[in-house]
């Protein structure tokens, strides 16, 4: 799978507090897994006085047996000071990756180094209000860049912290691209996606208004993003179920990659140019290989 694409793996992420009553009965496998990636959180999922509890309860998962859910599994830390205490963790490679939180274009290269060093993958998460300024995407992206980039799972944008910025939280019945946050999400994912990241859409914090999360989720698939984050479990199908491919975008992505393919051809009363189309034509096997087709 084409770099860009390779995140569609993750699926719906599924965010949950790393002291969550549930949390050992889904990664040893005596419950099923509730989404293809968890994050076991300790930043904003815990209050301060729960941090060092979940500190230990990571160094206890990391001398604990193997893993059995099928589910990728990464760690949110606090901070750079947190990531390094725990990257020295023994047997800290159970887990798939460090969640990085509030990434910033002078810090971007110390939290890969650490996840290099642990020999983990990153998730770094973009979400303060300098990036309301696309010369501070470009710059977090050419910090990127600059470091070992096949260690970044995806870039999560954070568009809770990036409403809280504009002193705003979400409205239900709307999604984040018709709010104040489409303009800032379409521009960061665009300057990321054609840089050749694969690229996380933020959560949808309103857990009972499935109608606007499955709008939402599927513009998000549409606009290039490769998973989006959950809070809740039964936004998980929701949000998988949106990025299902059409059997007839899978059939246009099929012909337009087939070897044979003719330069310009129509089919399905669309115009189909492979050298034009091709990258888009990659993008929908990839997303179909993980999500599978839409339900007739």
């Amino acid at each position: 799978m084409r770099d860009s694409f390779r995140g569609y793996a993750l699926g719906a992420t599924l965010y949950m507090p790393v002291i969550h009553p549930k949390m050992e009965d889904f990664l040893f496998g005596r419950m099923s897994a509730p989404a293809s990636s968890i994050v076991l959180c300790l930043e904003d999922a815990l209050h301060d006085y729960d941090v060092r509890r979940g500190v230990d309860q990571v160094r206890t998962l990391c001398q604990a047996g193997p893993f059995s859910c099928a589910a990728q599994v990464y760690i949110r830390p606090r901070s750079l000071d947190m990531a390094r205490t725990l990257a020295g963790f023994r047997n800290i490679r159970k887990f798939d990756g460090f969640v990085a939180p509030k990434v910033m274009p002078d810090t971007a290269a110390a939290w890969l180094d650490i996840t290099r060093g642990a020999g983990l993958f990153l998730m770094p998460t973009l979400e303060s209000a300098i990036y309301f300024d696309p010369s501070q995407v470009a710059a977090v992206r050419d910090a990127l860049a600059r470091h070992d980039c096949g260690r970044i799972s995806a870039i999560r944008l954070g568009g809770n912290d990036l409403l809280g910025a504009l002193g705003l939280r979400r409205q239900r019945g709307v999604t984040s691209w018709e709010g104040p946050l489409g303009w800032v999400l379409s521009m960061m994912s665009s300057m990321f996606i054609s840089a050749g990241y694969p690229v996380a859409a933020p959560v949808f914090d309103i857990i009972d208004d499935a109608d606007t999360l499955k709008r939402e989720a599927e513009r998000d698939a549409a606009s290039g993003f490769v998973s989006k984050t959950a809070i809740h479990p039964e936004q998980v199908r929701i949000i998988e179920d949106a990025f299902r491919v059409s059997s007839e975008d899978l059939r246009q992505a099929s012909a337009i990659l087939d070897s044979d393919a003719k330069a310009v051809f129509r089919t399905g009363g669309t115009m189909c140019e492979p050298s034009t189309h091709r990258a888009w034509a990659t993008r929908t096997v990839a997303r179909a290989e993980a999500f599978g087709q839409k339900r007739s």
